[in-house]
């Protein structure tokens, strides 16, 4: 009865202090977290907000701390101790430490806070300390709302809704109609009402708003509110945008348009529409040029629509017990096929059954690769609801989230065993066999023969679990120092480097390497496998930029089976996560003693050209730009020719050699992933290219499916790399690749 009175005196606090701060609180926000549980007595009161939640990535949220009285009278430190739930224990549950300081004078204060995503959220639990000490007894929790919960998507799509959306009547402003795109991308049922005009923006909001079938869900963001780190969209796959809006964000919030482009970088889509008249300003990065055939035109989208089968909506649902989805399908009309349907939008004049030829279609649309993603411009003031021909055109099979980063936390990873440190945790066989031999020989007719001689055999009663206890004792020693006595590390880092598209270029007459004038820089992406093995505790854990998505790679499913455990709000989690100025700190169970642990790091900057290829259409020349040294280099020529190089010094510029055409495959073998025979004999039938990033899919492929001007370079794996620096390292290399333009 208690908990009930002071959940309703929350509730009632919440309004008012809605109502109390405008503008704090945007309309995609939902409120997921409140503390403490006596806010008029610490006199503050904080609330957790996120957007729709997504079991991916890091999830954006925001700290919003609001003074009871009319502002804070005094700077106050905090730590806010956040522990997101799901309804069962898992064996990752987490908590999250930042420390926010609140400035003195201010009626409210907001802290964005990107947040490891790393389970499917179904409460948040809220710990807040002050200078080191907790306030209140118990952590206060509070249940997300379902309309919070992002359930069961394989594409996330962010839409940016413009700042003067609701002062502008213009078609770019109007929020998009998604219900093609949902039919085509989410698998969705067609519409059923047959209604061929466009919907308003108050009922496009409704349909994204109440939309739960499908594997599509859509994220509303609003320009204002765009955040410049790309961990804000590292959970979307596609993001839809008026050209305007981007133009606007590289002018006035460089930084949130740089995010946005590390995001693409990183294998995100960008669809942005109302291009101008007089074409795509020459300075914007959308002014690349487009590529020949880098869409499927679908030239008859009723032979990808499933026209024969019945009208199916399939809501999926969550199962707290597995962590998994599943799906109820409804049927709209079993007497009716997706074909009368069809029909039905035909006869309404319906402009998503409007058929573009091959002409219209090249004029509508112009796609360029950025990274390891694209950008689609769409030639169209308002291209919604648009044609299932245009989106079945735009849409790319295969590339999933899960598909592109190769990690599923709920399920394990079988990359786990891949990359293990293989000399550490073997059993040594061989020296058991050896000492149980000589034991069983010294125990048998050795001791028992000396011990007879001397008239003592009923010291055989005593010596013989004596020097078994002792033999077993060491056996055990043996193998605890076999592992040695300090920690390893095992990294293999892959760099992309998309050199067709600069970020940034030099000014007109100077030179990119001057020693006044930056060169210019270009998307680049990074992701490192890390494999860690502590021999002792690991108090300061493992240290990763505030900018990289870290996703733990495990062998086993998050939650037990059959062995279902509710989950304990008061308890913080054995994994523990802590935000510092410039990293994040992984310790806890996160870097268990004696276990090998396992992260996919990635991470999306601009940066100069480490190796700059000068191809006169002779002998190639390699320069090598980095601060290590290329133990090789490899280049495909745009005529199929295959040069090489190796051992190139920092700052050196070397003449390439002829190559094989087999020269990629054999710089990467044994890099791209350890072969089977590295393995553990256990493990190595566990082999598969499932679980493989989609950049680490690139790059095995570049010898099998070459590019011209495509490149590549073996080096050493720069030392900030390593979240755990004192360690021993085993097996570490660093690939660089990419394509010239």
């Amino acid at each position: 009865m208690m908990s009930f009175r002071v959940v309703k005196l929350q509730a009632i606090f919440l309004v008012a202090v809605l109502l109390s701060v405008a503008g704090v609180a945007k309309a995609a926000d939902q409120i997921i977290g409140l503390a403490p549980d006596d806010p008029k007595a610490e006199g503050f009161q904080l609330i957790v907000y996120s957007e729709e939640l997504r079991q991916d990535g890091f999830q954006p949220v925001a700290l919003n701390f609001t003074s009871m009285g009319t502002t804070f009278t005094r700077q106050r430190n905090f730590r806010v101790l956040l522990r997101p739930r799901t309804s069962f224990q898992t064996r990752m549950d987490y908590q999250y430490a930042v420390d926010v300081t609140v400035p003195e004078g201010v009626r409210s204060h907001r802290v964005p806070v990107e947040l490891p995503s790393y389970y499917h959220w179904e409460s948040m639990a809220v710990v807040v300390e002050e200078n080191g000490r907790r306030i209140g007894r118990n952590a206060t929790h509070t249940s997300i709302p379902p309309g919070a919960q992002g359930f069961g998507q394989k594409i996330s799509i962010g839409i940016i809704v413009p700042k003067d959306a609701l002062k502008s009547s213009g078609d770019w402003q109007k929020l998009p109609d998604m219900r093609a795109i949902t039919t085509v991308l989410g698998e969705d049922a067609l519409p059923s009402d047959g209604d061929a005009a466009r919907l308003n923006g108050k009922q496009a909001a409704n349909f994204i708003k109440q939309h739960d079938s499908g594997w599509v869900r859509c994220r509303v963001q609003e320009e204002d509110e765009l955040r410049p780190t790309w961990l804000s969209y590292s959970q979307l796959d596609i993001m839809i945008a008026p050209y305007p809006v981007l133009q606007r964000l590289e002018s006035e919030r460089p930084a949130v348009s740089a995010a946005i482009q590390e995001w693409v970088a990183t294998g995100g889509q960008l669809w942005t529409y109302d291009l101008p008249t007089d074409g795509v300003a020459s300075q914007s990065w959308l002014a690349a040029k487009p590529v020949r055939n880098a869409i499927t035109y679908v030239e008859d989208a009723t032979k990808n629509m499933g026209l024969d089968e019945a009208n199916m909506r399939s809501v999926p649902v969550y199962q707290s017990y597995g962590s998994q989805f599943y799906s109820n399908d409804y049927v709209d009309d079993p007497n009716r096929k997706r074909a009368d349907y069809f029909k039905d939008l035909e006869k309404a004049q319906s402009p998503m059954v409007e058929k573009l030829d091959s002409g219209r279609m090249r004029d509508l649309l112009s796609v360029f690769p950025y990274g390891l993603g694209r950008v689609a411009l769409i030639d169209d003031p308002d291209p919604f609801p648009g044609s299932f021909q245009l989106w079945l055109s735009l849409r790319q099979i295969g590339r999933t989230w899960h598909d592109r980063q190769g990690v599923n936390i709920s399920d394990g990873s079988q990359s786990y065993w891949r990359w293990l440190i293989g000399t550490v945790g073997r059993p040594p066989v061989s020296a058991f066999v050896f000492l149980n031999a000589v034991f069983v020989l010294v125990m048998g007719p050795i001791l028992y023969f000396v011990l007879r001689r001397r008239g003592k055999l009923y010291l055989l009663y005593f010596l013989a679990p004596t020097l078994a206890l002792l033999v077993t004792s060491g056996l055990f020693l043996y193998a605890f120092l076999s592992d040695g006595l300090s920690n390893r590390a095992k990294v293999r880092q892959i760099t992309w480097v998309d050199a067709r598209h600069p970020a940034s270029q030099p000014t007109a007459g100077a030179q990119a390497d001057s020693e006044n004038q930056s060169p210019s820089t270009y998307p680049t992406v990074d992701q490192l496998r890390h494999t860690y093995y502590t021999v002792l505790d690991a108090k300061s854990g493992l240290h990763f930029p505030l900018d990289s998505m870290v996703l733990p790679v495990s062998n086993f499913e998050l939650i037990r089976g059959y062995r279902y455990v509710s989950a304990n709000h008061e308890f913080s989690g054995d994994h523990l996560i802590e935000q510092l100025p410039d990293s994040r700190r992984y310790y806890g169970s996160f870097l268990g003693t004696r276990t090998q642990t396992q992260f996919l790091e990635t991470r999306s900057s601009f940066q100069p050209l480490p190796i700059l290829i000068e191809d006169d259409g002779e002998q190639p020349k390699v320069s090598n730009r980095s601060e290590s040294a290329l133990a090789s280099v490899a280049y495909h020529d745009d005529k199929g020719g295959y040069w090489v190089a190796y051992d190139v010094a920092p700052g050196a510029t070397v003449t390439t050699e002829r190559a094989a055409n087999n020269i990629f495959n054999t710089l990467l073998q044994n890099r791209i992933e350890p072969q089977a025979s590295e393995v553990p004999s256990p493990y190595s039938n566990l082999f598969s290219a499932d679980d493989r990033s989609e950049l680490e899919s690139i790059v095995a492929s570049l010898n099998r499916h070459s590019r011209s001007r495509a490149f590549i370079a073996i080096t050493k794996v720069p030392e900030e790399s390593f979240a755990l620096p004192d360690c021993d390292r085993e097996g570490c290399s660093r690939i660089i690749a990419g394509v010239l333009p």
